[in-house]
This record gives C-alpha cells, structure tokens and sequence, in this order.
C-alpha cells in the first residue's frame, strides 16, 4: 500500500498495483470519491509502470515504458526487447484543492514520430462508505460537460440546492480532442525529444486555469518552528525519522481551531478522537501547536445531548466524524459518532500534559467547561454500569462499535481459552486512563481555588486504583486482567493492555517489576516488540488485527510506562526493538501495525495496515522521550531550556549506547 495511497490532510488518491484507478481507487476529499477514473494511454495501450518514486507521501513519480511481460518466454522470441517510448507521470495531491499530474512523453526511435496520447477521466460522487461495501440504493446522476478546456462533474445531492460537489478536470495544453470522457492529443516528436502535459483534478468550481495553478501549491503542514531538528549521528535511523515527519506532516489537516491529525489512509483520512489525541501527545516535545489544535477541535465537537443512535452524551468526546453523503443524509451516525470510551479521558490527559509541556496556563482556562463536562462524562459513565468505580462500555446501537476502546474489532477481547468477551467490559487500560484524567483533574482544580471538586476527583481516583489492583490482578498468574466483564468474570487473556495502565500510573510500585517483566517475556515478547496479545493463549494469531499483532503506537506508551517505573533498560529495549522492526519497512515507513512472528524472522508488515498512519508515524517521537529521559521542564533534561519545537538531539550516538550492534 506504501506508493499506491498519496494523502495530504484528508484529500487522498488511491490506486492498484499498477497504478490505475481500481475498483475502490480514485481521488477522496472528505469521505467523497471526486475523480473515479484516471486513466492515461499512447497509441491505445496503457505503458508499463518500471520505476516508481515516493518523494513525499502527497507526491509520487512514476516512470513507464512500452515494455512486454514476455519477454524471455521461448515462444516470444521475436518480442521487442528495448523501449520505443518512455512516460513520466508527476502526481501531487493538495488537501482541499485535488491531484495534479504532469506527463513527460519520450520518443526513443531514431525517427520523427507521431504519437497519440489519451487521458480518461470519470466521477461518481460515491460515499467512501459505499466504496467499503456499505450499500446504500442511491442513484446518482452526474452532470458533466466540456467547459474552459477541460471536463466538470457536478452531482446534485438532493437538498444541496444546486450547491453539490463539483470536479473540474483541467488539461494544459488544451487536448486535441476534448470530450466529456477525457482528451486526446497528436504530437510529432523528433528522436529523444519530449513532450509535457499538465492535468489537474481539482476539487471545488473554478477555471481550468485556477484549478491547475491551485493544485501545485505546496503540500504538507509545519509547526511554528518548522521541522525538529533530530541528529542523526548513526544513518541507520536517519531515514526512518524523515519519513515519520513527513507521513505526519502529510496527515495533519488544518481546521478553524488549529491542526488536528487524521487517522490514516486510505479508509480513515478524518479526525478519529482516540488517535488524534495520542498522536498529539506522542508529539508533543517536538509540535506542541498539535495538541492545541487537536484540544480546542475535539472540544468544539463535544457531546451536548444524548443521542443513543451516535452514541453521544453530555461531555463525551467523539469517536470518529465523517463528512459524505451517507453521514448528511444520516445514514451513518458519524456525525460526530461517540461510540468510544477512552477518548474523554484521553483528552484530559493531553490537556494537562499539554500545559505541563509549554508552561502555559491559557489553553486549560479557555477549555476549563470542557474539562468539567469531560470529567463529569467519566463520572456518570462509572455510576451508569456496575456498583464498583470502573468505567465500562456497553453494547451498541445496530450500527455502532462492538469494542469501544482501541482493540475495538469483533473478537479482539478473548478469554485465554480463545472465547470472545462481549459487553459490557471494562478495560484494563481504560481504568489507567479515568484514574490518570481524574488524578490530572485533581491538580488543575486545586490550581484554580477548586478545592472540594478537587477532593472529590482524588477520592474518586483513590477508590478506583484501589478497586482495580483488588478487581484486576491475577494472583496466580501474576499480571492484570485484560478486561472484567459486567457479570464480574475477569478475562484473564495475557495482553499488552496492561503496559497502558503502568503508563497511566494507576499500577502500584511492587506489582511493577512483575508486570514489565510479564511484558517482555515469552508469548507477550516477539522480539521486535510487545504483542497485543500473548502467543500463551489459545486465540492467539501472529497474523490478525488485535490479537497477537504488533503496534507500533502500543508500544510507545508502554514503553513510556516501563520508563516512568524506573525500568529504563527494558524501555529502551521495547523502543529500539520497534525501531530497528520499523526500519525494514518499505521507505522506512511506520506501519499501523505487523506481524507478530518471533525476531528469528524479519518483521512482516499485516496485509491491510494503514499507511501512512497518524499514531504509527509519531510512535519514533514518543519512543525519544525514554530514549533521552526527555521529561517537560525538569533541570539536565535536553527539554528544559527549549520549546518542544527546538528540540535537537543526536539520536544516533543515543541508539548506539543502547544498542551498539543493532538487530
């Protein structure tokens, strides 16, 4: 998937392994297919791609040529064995404006040619949902016409008062023939002379023109501050860190309240609340202006009313939004849908983290309702379910989630005898989250002269460390509970769960030597870092989502955990496991997730895993901070003379400390 998906904030552009247009490729803005078919061909065959270069995650080039598969087959022999014609294809795509794409066609016969060029262009307008199968029985009609050198599409949604998506597929120079289906132009080329061809998909009305000058502006998002600088002493992480910038740069979508980050591609370009949170906070020492933006966002969309179709309720922080036309026409509840449980606490907890980072006190007076609002969600969430302090998550609507925390697909909470558990749960790690948001929540209270809310959320985190260490842990078998289930069976499956909860703290000091030493044994270990679930149990599968997977982003928490028990050997072992799993991806690219074989094979990436993906691509920032023992503001830290954006250190003497010889 690495140079098939181009993405620039939520604008993405997909293709198969060839790169055409597919089935379910095309050009996206906002969960809309605007552009359904790009296709290009000379002399009515489409070239074969020979070389493709992944420049950016927004830009791409591709080099084809008229070259056969066949070759060296026997009865082949008068096969033609050189190329004739070469086509370099330069595709950028721009959030918010579309895909731009220039062709340079190559004449490599000795003679003046004449050469036909064809480019075909389609839309439908589809909803990405309907892309991923949702069926929906709506008939588009799309209008499309000729107009100012180009092809425009236009959809009518019913409602939209003649204001529905619009695509202008422009060309320059003007084709020889120009239709509602695309262009066709005649060029004589003289030997090893070439010629180009500007096209340009743009999202939105406009001039051909417009369109095309506005598509090759320049893609990706910088921090104020720009780039962190991160030395590189030892080139094998050089090339990792580049690209895990430029994925994050390439997925950072700027919004009315600030940057925010978007899942990942190609299915999930929009704001999800749990990802976005934790990929700010993995960044926070390098972008601090990601958490704000990502507070006040998610903020601005908190629950106000309870809705049991989209899951909302008064203070809940919102799981995932989407903006197509099944989600306006209410056919989906994404709009927001609040069918989580761990993204309100999360958000507290970037909240104070955030102001522990930058010193600044303003972002939590702005946002001080929501933080109460937030912390009463929690508190009712608790009371809602059960008669002990944990905060559950029950079952859905027909068309929300099953599992509302991250391991949130069907089946991916097991019992160890491979039976799956169903709501309600509590989760292990969500019960870190509410203690460490109500613990956080305490602090700013007790900073604003609110000392009985702040004696009520201290009381209320007391009790539910207490109740948790009481509930959760396994005495025979050493480690927490990955979950209790509302009848008060605990699912005593071994999972890398619990390293979240020593990152929130809620783990008390002498059971935390047992529980890291738990996280990097056999059957949790691989190798190349924690599995999600332990090759102990009998649901175990080294290649699957949830259990048995590798993920980068779950290994940057629970290494920061490990770290702040004081177990800095086996934190920088989780980090430099990942990283050096990581560094054998194509481009050096951060997967989602990958295989959870054993290290005596090289790491696997798993089939359909995002990428680029937001919380993946920050996992090698959050993995510095036990790395350098990078703490906000405390004295000898490289952090407490600097802003998070000036952060420079040399990673490669770090890594070489810890690891000299590498995997």
């Amino acid at each position: 998937m690495t140079e098939r998906v181009l993405v620039d904030g939520d604008t993405f552009f997909v293709t198969d392994e060839r790169f055409k247009t597919a089935a379910a490729g095309g050009l996206y803005h906002r969960d809309t297919r605007y552009l359904s078919e790009l296709s290009v061909s000379v002399e009515g065959t489409s070239l074969t791609p020979v070389g493709s270069d992944l420049v950016a995650p927004w830009r791409r080039v591709l080099t084809c040529a008229d070259v056969s598969s066949a070759v060296n087959e026997i009865d082949n022999s008068e096969e033609q064995k050189h190329t004739t014609i070469t086509l370099t294809r330069d595709q950028v795509v721009a959030e918010g404006q579309g895909l731009v794409e220039t062709l340079a066609l190559t004449n490599h016969v000795p003679e003046t040619r004449t050469l036909t060029l064809s480019i075909d262009v389609a839309s439908d307008f589809s909803d990405l949902f309907e892309i991923r199968g949702l069926r929906s029985d709506i008939e588009r009609e799309v209008d499309n016409a000729v107009v100012d050198g180009g092809v425009r599409f236009r959809y009518d949604e019913p409602g939209s008062d003649g204001d529905g998506p619009t695509l202008l597929a422009g060309f320059d120079p003007v084709p020889s023939t120009l239709s509602t289906d695309g262009g066709t132009y005649e060029f004589e080329l003289a030997p090893q002379t070439s010629t180009e061809v500007t096209v340009a998909a743009t999202v939105g009305s406009g001039s051909t023109a417009e369109a095309i000058s506005r598509a090759v502006a320049a893609a990706g998002w910088e921090p104020p501050g720009g780039t962190p600088a991160i030395e590189h002493s030892d080139s094998r992480y050089a090339s990792l860190f580049e690209q895990s910038w430029q994925d994050l740069q390439a997925l950072v979508t700027e919004t009315e309240y600030g940057p925010v980050a978007v899942a990942g591609v190609p299915w999930f370009a929009t704001v999800f609340g749990r990802d976005a949170l934790l990929t700010a906070y993995n960044v926070l020492h390098v972008a601090p202006t990601l958490a704000e933006g990502t507070l006040r966002y998610l903020a601005a969309y908190q629950g106000k009313e309870v809705d049991d179709y989209r899951e909302e309720r008064p203070g809940k922080i919102f799981h995932e939004i989407r903006r197509g036309e099944l989600a306006r026409r209410g056919r989906i509840p994404h709009t927001p849908y609040y069918g989580t449980v761990d993204a309100t606490p999360l958000w507290l907890i970037l909240l104070d983290e955030t102001r522990r980072w930058t010193g600044e006190d303003a972002l939590v007076d702005d946002l001080w309702k929501s933080a109460q609002a937030a912390a009463s969600w929690i508190e009712r969430a608790v009371d809602d379910i059960g008669d002990d302090p944990f905060l559950y998550y029950g079952a859905s609507t027909a068309d929300g989630l099953e599992h509302k925390a991250w391991r949130d697909t069907e089946g991916s909470i097991q019992f160890a005898d491979g039976e799956a558990a169903e709501p309600p749960l509590a989760s292990v790690e969500v019960q870190g989250y509410a203690y460490d948001a109500l613990r956080r929540m305490a602090s700013l209270a007790r900073e604003r002269d609110f000392e009985a809310d702040a004696r009520e959320y201290d009381r209320r985190a007391d009790a539910l460390a207490a109740a948790f260490d009481e509930k959760f842990w396994l005495p025979q078998r050493r480690y927490y509970a990955t979950a209790k289930t509302g009848d008060g069976r605990l699912v005593a499956s071994k999972s890398s769960n619990m390293g979240h909860a020593l990152w929130s703290g809620i783990v008390p000091e002498e059971r935390a030597d047992t529980i890291v030493d738990t996280l990097l044994g056999d059957g949790l270990y691989s190798g190349w870092g924690v599995r999600t679930m332990s090759s102990d149990n009998s649901g175990y599968s080294p290649v699957s989502y949830h259990v048995g997977s590798v993920w980068p982003h779950d290994n940057a928490l629970i290494a920061l955990g490990v770290d702040a028990y004081g177990r800095s050997a086996a934190a920088e072992r989780i980090a430099t496991d990942v990283l050096d799993a990581c560094r054998s991806f194509d481009y050096q690219r951060v997967p989602e997730l990958f295989c959870g074989f054993d290290d005596d094979r090289p790491p696997y990436s798993y089939p359909s895993a995002c990428e680029p993906q937001a919380w993946s691509a920050s996992a090698p920032f959050a993995l510095l901070r036990p790395l350098f023992d990078i703490h906000p503001g405390e004295t000898g830290s490289p952090m407490a003379n600097a802003t998070p954006s000036e952060v420079d250190i040399d990673l490669g003497t770090a890594l070489s400390a810890v690891d000299p010889g590498g995997n």
